[in-house]
């Protein structure tokens, strides 16, 4: 792939993590765009804002917040060459928010990072191995996959309709991941546990959980008693739960386990053990 001018639009930590990315794997992006110039060089890229003589002739990135990604294509439709390819990193988003840009002359699409991005460094280096979701054009979707393959990362490709439903299946898997997370580190602190410990008491088991997660199919990875059938340690559970200071988490508790005996039912647990565990979630 013949290098392109790159701009990124937007300094936050996806846009900084992908302009350090692009200037180690490759060489530093064209101009970071952002609303002011307050914040340190990436790499050796001083973000700025907007010129008057700013024209986009390859490749602009961006990555904003949801809500500014129109404002920001409003603001760049003056300064594209026909031709231009423009790509917005938002995962619930699809292309078409770019559309006023598509009838300027430039091909529109997205690339959605599928890593979680806290700090800019540190996701710089995870871009490399990540996976990335494309939409949109033909050849915004081209070029995507080209940058994607630049990175070292991998991309998968969806219709422009389906954006909604592939982020909120991020966010279950992620955003919803930390929250009962979190409702399981308080309970366990309830135990006795110090706040110190809780999250390096637990943290081991969840990776342990994604390893097998990555190795094998939801129903082989599922473990606990519901793999089992074991109904009787279920309710104690789920009691203890709803004894607790915190019975409202009760709830989630029962709504996964219902999705766990889908699971176990594939892997043999007898018919007999999933129905009175059923009844036992289904209780209040």
């Amino acid at each position: 792939m013949v290098k392109p001018d790159i701009d990124i639009v937007g300094d936050g930590r996806v846009g900084r993590a992908l302009a350090i990315a692009f200037g180690r794997k490759w060489s530093p992006v064209n101009r970071m765009i952002a609303r002011t110039a307050g914040r340190e060089p990436v790499e050796s890229v001083l973000p700025r804002p907007l010129r008057p003589d700013d024209v986009v002739s390859g490749t602009a990135i961006i990555a904003v917040t949801d809500s500014q990604i129109e404002i920001v294509a409003e603001t760049l439709k003056a300064h594209l060459r026909p031709g231009c390819v423009v790509l917005h990193t938002s995962g619930s988003r699809s292309s078409e928010i770019l559309a006023s840009l598509r009838e300027a002359g430039a091909s529109v699409g997205s690339l959605h990072p599928l890593i979680s991005i806290s700090d800019p460094v540190v996701g710089a280096d995870k871009l490399a191995g990540a996976f990335f979701c494309i939409e949109g054009d033909e050849k915004a979707c081209q070029n995507a996959k080209e940058l994607v393959g630049v990175l070292g990362g991998r991309s998968f490709m969806i219709a422009p309709d389906k954006k909604a439903l592939y982020h909120a299946a991020a966010v279950m898997s992620a955003g919803h991941l930390v929250a009962l997370f979190s409702e399981s580190l308080e309970l366990l602190a309830e135990c006795g546990v110090s706040l110190d410990e809780v999250r390096d008491v637990l943290a081991p088991l969840v990776v342990s959980t994604a390893a097998n997660l990555s190795a094998s199919s939801p129903e082989a990875a599922l473990t606990g008693p519901f793999a089992r059938g074991d109904r009787e340690t279920v309710e104690q559970n789920l009691n203890a739960i709803r004894n607790s200071s915190h019975p409202e988490f009760g709830e989630a508790y029962c709504v996964l386990g219902l999705r766990s005996l889908d699971l176990a039912r594939k892997n043999g647990v007898s018919e007999g053990d999933i129905q009175a565990i059923s009844a036992i979630l289904g209780a209040k």
